[in-house]
């Protein structure tokens, strides 16, 4: 037996590696040098870690009264000194496992309610007074300047002295009025604007290329300014500004240039473009869309003005050369953010990049459409190639994010379908296009899950039937080789594109719930298109045999005219029938059926009045022969068909 260690308070014995007498509590192994005194017994040390717990608990109820949350009661109350017993004596109680507690979702905090009044009266009208103050202020001085009240130089010091104390009170109180600042930032960069553009174009005070240095440093400052101050607002004020000045000064009034319309028509086209810089510098390092889409939109206003004061001192070389530059600064304006960041574009970035696109085509054919007619094709196959490129960089700069390539391919090939329709005219080969067009479209809907792409390809679609049936049907009948002629090719490629367009929305059945109104409707098209064809192709072929055939032997080609009809129409509808009864179908017996009910008319109230009797003889065989197997097609697969409409 080990030795035991006797306790020197109470004389009881102890196992050696006791540190605690297991009687009285008192410590058995003496302190070493420098250490904390250890409690005089046991239950002391329990009492306080009681009290601890319980002091605990109280503070969490507490918590949880503050949060608004259901209180749970403490487990450990505290315990009185008087009732706690010595180790010897008490027994050591069991351990009840917690019962578990259902988690109480936390309400979610009331919001603030909306400041209306603070908006309305310390936000908007400080933002609408600094724009009438600059207003007011420009048409002031405009009137000053038409009376000769101030000079030139003194009108541009004015202006320039203005704009930089309006930006220097925005920097004071940056830290107290925000949106004063904005404000008053914005309206400085504007008057800024509006100060350097009258010292070069309206009085000559600078050459034109101090003062583009000046509107890039102007432009420069403006988006330091905006991005410093995080605002879209100060941003929107000042482009605002910018592109009201040439308005205020009266730059598009003919008088104001007579003389040297041509000098200031080039000045003022590149004071547009200069501001659309700072519009493109501000884009590439924040995505505001609105700013984006108000500049595009202020930028076309302008250059519309511009372009119907001008167009007749200036060439179309210079016309289209600013419409170019514009376009490509918003092309950058509207995607350089997500390229150079790697961002993924939202709805909103697609709209500014599907108008600046359209805007940029429809100003530029109206340009050029009277003098160079026979190049727009290329011009507009040019664009293509240009998008084509913009999705290859895009892909290389950032393959994780191939959304905004897939669109720039997308817009690549809707140029691509526009170029050939612009070329080669009323076509089928336009046709054609249009039918790939189509077909793409709806691919790249589900690709970059953008609904509105499948939109647009349905009215593709619809464009492309109504030149099928309207357009490409017509032929001329003197060069007309059955099959092997242009209409057929568009005939046949545009079924196909139709049939692959019911494939992909078939495939995508899970993410399209309303798959199969479409693509009903699609196979509707496709089978009346190739009816269409069919129907054409021979009555034509025995049109063209009519014009060189003997007297004698013109009636026979009617008949057999007719009868082919017939039998065309026939032999589709029992395919189709066929096809219905095989893969179980229902729509396209239902559909077969009716086809089927026109060859059957024809031939009881046309054909046996018209034709003569060894035709009406092979048009009732042909007919009955064809009728009896669709019957027995029904009998031998009764038990897939029960009915006629009805599917098991």
């Amino acid at each position: 037996m080990m030795d035991s260690t006797r306790c020197k308070k109470c004389g009881g014995n102890n196992p050696p590696e006791t540190r605690f007498c297991q009687s009285c509590g008192s410590p058995l192994v003496p302190l070493p040098p420098g250490a904390a005194p250890q409690p005089q017994d046991i239950t002391n040390e329990i009492q306080q870690l009681r009290s601890m717990v319980s002091t605990i608990s109280a503070r969490l109820d507490a918590l949880e009264k503050n949060a608004n949350r259901p209180v749970t009661p403490s487990s450990i109350p505290a315990a009185a000194p008087e009732e706690i017993q010595t180790p010897a004596a008490a027994s050591v109680p069991p351990i009840v496992p917690a019962s578990p507690v259902t988690p109480v979702p936390a309400e979610k905090p009331a919001r603030p309610p909306l400041e209306w009044e603070q908006i309305l009266g310390g936000n908007w009208l400080a933002r609408i007074g600094v724009i009438a103050l600059i207003v007011g202020a420009g048409f002031f001085l405009k009137y000053a300047f038409d009376n000769n009240w101030i000079g030139p130089a003194a009108r541009v010091i004015i202006g320039v002295v203005a704009g930089l104390v309006m930006l220097g009170l925005g920097s004071i109180w940056r830290n107290r009025y925000l949106v004063l600042t904005q404000a008053l930032s914005g309206g400085g960069i504007a008057v800024l604007y509006l100060s350097i553009f009258a010292s070069f174009a309206t009085y000559h005070l600078i050459s034109i290329y101090l003062a583009v240095f000046l509107l890039l440093i102007i432009s420069v400052l403006a988006t330091v300014l905006a991005l410093r101050y995080e605002s879209t607002a100060l941003a929107i004020i000042g482009i605002l500004g910018a592109y009201f000045a040439p308005f205020i000064l009266g730059a598009f009034e003919y008088r104001t240039f007579r003389g040297n319309g041509n000098s200031q028509a080039i000045q003022l086209l590149v004071y547009i473009i200069v501001i659309d810089l700072g519009v493109l510098l501000l884009s590439t390092f924040r995505s505001w869309r609105w700013f984006t889409l108000i500049a595009l939109g202020c930028s076309l206003i302008t250059y519309g003005f511009w372009y119907g004061e001008f167009h007749r001192q200036i060439s179309i070389a210079i016309t289209e050369i600013g419409i170019t530059a514009i376009f490509l600064i918003f092309v950058g304006a509207s995607s350089l953010f997500h390229v150079i960041w790697r961002r993924i574009p939202r709805a909103f970035d697609y709209v500014i990049m599907l108008l600046t696109a359209a805007a940029y085509i429809g100003i530029s054919l109206a340009i050029m459409w009277h003098d160079f007619r026979a190049w727009m094709g290329g011009f507009v196959l040019l664009l293509a190639l240009f998008y084509g490129l913009q999705s290859y960089l895009m892909y290389r700069r950032s393959p994780h994010n191939t959304l905004l390539s897939l669109f720039a391919l997308g817009a690549a090939i809707f140029f691509f379908s526009v170029a050939v329709s612009v070329q080669i005219g009323d076509r089928a080969w336009t046709t054609i296009v249009w039918a790939a067009e189509f077909v793409t479209m709806i691919w790249l809907s589900f690709r970059l899950r953008m609904p509105f792409l499948r939109n647009y390809s349905f009215a593709v679609f619809l464009a492309m039937a109504w030149r099928l049936l309207v357009f490409d049907t017509t032929i001329n009948i003197r060069t007309f080789t059955p099959v092997l002629n242009e209409r057929f090719l568009a005939f046949f490629i545009s079924i196909a594109a139709t049939y692959l367009a019911v494939y992909i929305l078939w495939k995508h059945r899970e993410t399209f719930p309303e798959w199969h109104i479409p693509a009903s409707t699609l196979l509707v098209f496709a089978s009346i298109f190739t009816v269409w064809i069919l129907s054409f192709e021979v009555w034509q072929t025995y049109s063209r045999a009519l014009r060189t055939a003997a007297p004698a032997a013109i009636e026979g080609i009617h008949n057999a005219q007719n009868l082919s009809l017939t039998a065309v129409w026939a032999l589709y509808a029992v395919a189709g029938l066929i096809i219905g009864i095989w893969r179980h179908w229902r729509a396209v017996r239902i559909g077969s059926l009716a086809l089927l009910a026109i060859p059957i008319i024809k031939v009881f109230i046309y054909d046996v009045f018209r034709l003569e009797t060894s035709y009406r003889i092979s048009a009732f065989v042909g007919l009955g022969v064809l009728l009896l197997v669709s019957a027995y097609l029904y009998q031998r697969y009764s038990k897939i068909i029960k009915g006629v409409f009805k599917e098991k």
